[in-house]
C-alpha cells in the first residue's frame, strides 16, 4: 500500500489566553514554507520516511501468500541401462526425471510470529519517521523566524545609524560655520568631529550585521546571499511586539499581565506535544516489535503451501499430466545456537538505551520550555524600559534643543542629547525585534506550529 507524507508545513498560529498574542507575519509565513521545501535537513528526513514508508510495505506484503511460476527443462545423456525382465530397458538417469516440468507454485504463512511482529514494527517506524520530520520542520520554522527577525532588526538599525551619521554631519557643518564666525569654539567643531566619527563607525558595523544575517537568512532558503528581503511594516512590528506599557519590570507582574500559563502547565504541554517525544515513543513501540520477531524461534510456524502444474515428455500442458498438491506445513525451530536468545538480549539492550533517551529528552524540553518562558518575560520587560528610555530621550532632546535655539545651551550638550537619542531608538529597536524572537522561541519550545 502506497502511503503520502502528510505536508507538515509549519504555520505559527495563536493560541487564546487573556492577551492578544503575537502573530507571524504574511511574508515569514511564506518563508518558512519555502525553507520547509527546500532545506537539506527536511528534505533528508522526508526521503528517510520514503524509505521507512518502503519497508512498511515490503513488510505488509510478507502477510500475503505468495504465487510463482516455474518452467523447466530436464536433458540427460549416459547412464547406466539396466534390463528388467518383461519390462525392457531402464535408463538410470533419467529416474523420476520429466523433461518438461511446468507448475504454479502457492505459499501463505498464516500463523508466522515474526511477520506479524515484523509488520507492527515495521509501522511504529514508519510512525517514528513521520515525527522525526515533523520535529525537523519544527526546528527549522524558529531558525527561519529567527533569522528573519534578526535580518528585520539589523535593518532597522542600519537605517537608525544613518540617520544618526547624517544628523551628525549636519551638526558639524553648523559648528564649522558658527566657528568661523567666532561663535563656537573649537573645542565644539572637534566634539562634533568627533561624533561623525563614531556615528560613521556604527553605520559600518550596521551595515556588516545586516549583510551577515541577510546571507545567513537567505542560505536557508537556498538562495542568493544578497536577495531581497520582504521586511514587516513598522505598524505591523508594533502590533507583533504586543507588548503593554502596564508591564511593570517585575517579572511576576510580567507574567501575569501576559497571561502565560503556569509553568507546570506549558511543560505538560509541550511533552504533549514536542514531535522529538513521539519519535522516541513510537522507536519504543517498533523495538518492541523488533524484540517479538526476534523471539519468533520459541514458536513454531505454520504455512499452506500449493501447487499445479505439467510433467511431461513433450511440452503440450495436458489434462492427462497435470498435478495438484496442496497441504499444511509446521516449523519450529528447536536449537539455534543461542542465536535467537542473542537477538532478543540486544532487542531489551536497545529498549534500555531508548528510555534513558527519552528520560534525557523529557528534562531537555522542559528545561526549554522554562528557559523560553524566561527569555519571553524578560525580553517584555526590557521593552517596557526601552519605551521609557525613549520618551526620556525624546523630551530631553526637545528641551535641550529649544535651549540650544535661544542661545543658552552649549553644541555639546546638544550633540550629547543627539547621541542619547540615537542609542534609545536603536535600543528600542533591538528589544522590539527580541520580543518577537523570544515569542517565536517560546512557541517551538510548545511545539506550536
Amino acid at each position: 500500500m502506497q502511503r503520502s507524507l502528510p505536508l507538515i508545513l509549519l504555520l505559527f498560529v495563536s493560541w487564546s489566553t487573556a492577551s492578544a498574542q503575537p502573530q507571524v507575519p504574511q511574508a515569514l509565513r511564506s518563508y518558512i514554507e519555502t525553507a520547509l521545501a527546500q532545506n537539506p535537513d527536511v528534505l533528508a528526513a522526508r526521503a528517510k520516511w520514503a524509505g521507512v514508508d518502503a519497508r512498511a510495505d515490503r513488510a505488509q506484503s510478507l502477510l500475503l501468500p505468495t504465487v510463482d511460476f516455474t518452467a523447466r527443462f530436464t536433458g540427460f545423456s549416459g547412464g547406466r541401462i539396466i534390463e528388467i525382465p518383461n519390462v525392457g530397458s531402464v535408463n538410470t538417469a533419467g529416474l523420476g526425471i520429466s523433461p518438461w516440468d511446468n507448475k504454479f507454485e502457492a505459499f501463505w504463512p498464516i500463523g508466522n510470529y515474526a511477520i506479524w511482529s515484523g509488520d507492527a514494527a515495521a509501522d511504529a517506524f514508519l510512525d517514528a519517521a513521520t515525527s522525526e520530520v515533523q520535529a525537523k520542520e519544527l526546528s527549522i520554522g524558529y531558525t527561519v523566524s529567527e533569522a528573519y527577525y534578526t535580518y528585520a532588526k539589523a535593518t532597522e538599525l542600519l537605517n537608525i545609524r544613518k540617520n544618526a551619521l547624517n544628523l551628525a554631519e549636519e551638526n558639524l557643518r553648523i559648528a564649522n560655520v558658527l566657528f568661523n564666525t567666532e561663535k563656537v569654539a573649537k573645542n565644539d567643531v572637534l566634539r562634533a568631529e568627533v561624533a561623525v566619527a563614531v556615528a560613521e563607525g556604527d553605520v559600518i558595523q550596521a551595515k556588516g550585521m545586516q549583510s551577515l544575517s541577510r546571507s545567513r537568512f537567505n542560505s536557508m532558503l537556498q538562495r542568493a546571499n544578497d536577495a531581497d528581503v520582504q521586511l514587516p511594516a513598522p505598524q505591523e512590528v508594533e502590533v507583533l511586539a504586543n507588548a503593554s506599557e502596564e508591564l511593570t519590570l517585575s517579572s511576576d507582574k510580567a507574567i501575569a499581565t501576559l497571561s502565560l500559563p503556569s509553568l507546570s502547565d506549558d511543560a505538560a504541554r509541550a511533552l504533549a506535544a514536542r514531535p522529538e517525544l513521539d519519535q522516541l515513543n513510537h522507536s519504543e513501540d517498533a523495538l518492541r516489535g523488533v524484540k517479538r520477531a526476534s523471539s519468533a524461534d520459541y514458536f513454531p510456524n505454520v504455512a499452506l503451501f500449493a501447487s499445479y502444474g505439467w510433467q511431461e515428455m513433450d511440452l503440450q500442458f495436458s489434462s492427462q499430466a497435470d498435478n495438484l498438491i496442496g497441504g499444511v506445513q509446521l516449523r519450529w525451530n528447536l536449537f539455534s545456537g543461542f542465536g535467537t536468545s542473542a537477538k532478543v538480549r540486544e532487542a531489551e539492550s536497545q529498549l534500555e538505551e531508548l528510555r534513558y533517551q527519552r528520560e534525557n529528552a523529557i528534562s531537555g524540553i522542559k528545561l526549554e520550555v522554562e528557559n523560553a518562558r524566561t527569555e519571553r518575560v524578560v525580553a517584555a520587560d526590557r521593552l517596557v524600559v526601552a519605551r521609557k528610555q525613549l520618551k526620556s530621550a525624546e523630551e530631553n532632546y526637545r528641551i535641550t534643543k529649544i535651549q540650544y535655539d535661544n542661545g543658552t545651551m552649549p553644541l555639546i550638550t546638544l550633540l550629547d542629547a543627539e547621541t542619547v537619542l540615537s542609542n534609545a531608538k536603536a535600543n528600542l529597536t533591538t528589544t522590539t525585534y527580541d520580543v518577537l524572537i523570544a515569542d517565536a522561541k517560546y512557541r517551538k519550545a510548545l511545539g506550536i506550529r
